[in-house]
């Protein structure tokens, strides 16, 4: 007994640390890190965060949600059988493999395994067909929660300056968020070793383990500020899950299969709710566009001035010590007339103009930390279109 116990508990910590989903997921992210890095230098000339930061936001955040729903699930008794859940995983590593990080939506496998035992007659799709309705919708609930506190809470952290090239063939700028979490969330396989040492904190029959669900998030901003169309994105996802969550309740409550379909209906809701987004934030005029406002602010680097002046993102610099400037270059150039002191007048995309200043030196040039909306600094880097 002792033995089987011990099989069962190292099966729980293999699950753990040796799922191929949570590898393949921190070597997809240490990739984005790279690409994000060499595209910011190929446009600007520096890279705002080094790429360990990617790794770093995939891992982390993820843990701490999982945490708290891996308790969740564990209260509620969420069950799969084994198969399913290395069919789940499995999936999962496909769509990470696909490059496409709007694509790791844990719907997405979960939709797909349902549709394989619905319309698939393969005897080795029993495991499939053999998961309590109530158990997937349930799960499917877990994971669009999870999805929303990630989106809600990192987001619209640490986005990526870009570049793109608008109808008109101009180079406008946007914020490019690009994220890939982790969620491990605590499930149950059949086993029955654990309740006879632990009674009283075990399910009858049941094994708990790891699984490893990537969860990614991708939007360019270039209509509106980050902060203005998270909200939608959030409500988009927040609908998903209380849709899901009247689901579950009706399947509990009614013990009908049928409500298992409904998980198509969830993806997509979340389909078409993420794209009404993507609509109005491309119906918009480009808020990251040279003009009568100034040199429009992409970015600042960090611990450099322009991160010590409070220079953000989206706002124009409209005059330098009183002399209008409209681009880069002008900016510069009135950087150069006025040393050593500089007093910015700094206009938000509402027209409302506040100061910034500070002493200017010499081998400041360079290092103010200001990314501007203007052609790329390497003509071989690659601009994407904005369709």
């Amino acid at each position: 007994m002792r033995v089987e116990l011990l099989d069962e508990i190292g099966w729980t910590a293999i699950s753990l640390i040796a799922s191929p989903t949570l590898w393949l997921a921190l070597l997809v992210s240490w990739v984005i890190g790279i690409r994000r890095v060499k595209r910011e230098r190929g446009l600007f000339r520096s890279r705002t965060h080094g790429k360990r930061s990617d790794v770093l936001e995939t891992l982390l955040p993820g843990l701490l949600v999982g945490l708290i729903l891996s308790v969740v699930s564990g209260w509620l008794g969420l069950t799969v059988t084994p198969q399913y859940a290395l069919m789940l995983l499995g999936l999962s590593s496909v769509l990470l493999l696909i490059g496409i990080v709007r694509l790791n939506v844990p719907l997405w496998p979960i939709v797909l395994l349902g549709l394989a035992g619905w319309f698939v007659m393969d005897s080795r799709l029993d495991s499939v067909r053999a998961v309590d309705p109530k158990m997937i919708l349930l799960l499917a609930t877990v994971t669009l929660i999870a999805e929303v506190v990630l989106v809600w809470w990192r987001g619209q952290r640490r986005l990526s300056p870009s570049l793109v090239v608008s109808k008109r063939g101009r180079f406008i700028g946007g914020l490019s968020a690009n994220k890939l979490w982790l969620l491990p969330l605590l499930v149950f396989v059949p086993g029955d070793v654990l309740e006879t040492w632990w009674p009283r904190y075990s399910f009858p029959g049941l094994v708990p383990i790891i699984v490893w669900l990537p969860i990614g998030f991708s939007f360019l901003f270039t209509g509106k500020l980050p902060k203005e169309l998270m909200r939608p994105l959030v409500q988009g996802r927040l609908i998903t899950s209380l849709v899901a969550i009247l689901l579950t309740v009706l399947a509990y409550v009614t013990g009908q299969a049928e409500w298992l379909y409904g998980i198509i209906l969830l993806l997509v809701l979340h389909i078409l709710l993420h794209q009404r987004v993507k609509r109005l934030n491309r119906a918009q005029t480009p808020l990251f566009l040279n003009g009568t406002r100034g040199a429009v602010i992409l970015g600042t680097l960090p611990d450099k001035p322009a991160a010590e002046m409070g220079l953000i993102p989206g706002e124009a610099i409209y005059k330098v010590n009183g002399e209008k400037v409209d681009s880069e270059a002008s900016f510069y150039e009135a950087i150069q007339k006025h040393k050593p002191y500089l007093r910015l007048e700094v206009m938000n995309h509402n027209g409302d103009i506040r100061f910034a200043q500070r002493a200017f030196y010499e081998q400041d040039h360079h290092e103010l930390g200001i990314l501007f909306v203007n052609e790329p600094a390497h003509g071989r880097t690659k601009v994407r279109s904005l369709h």
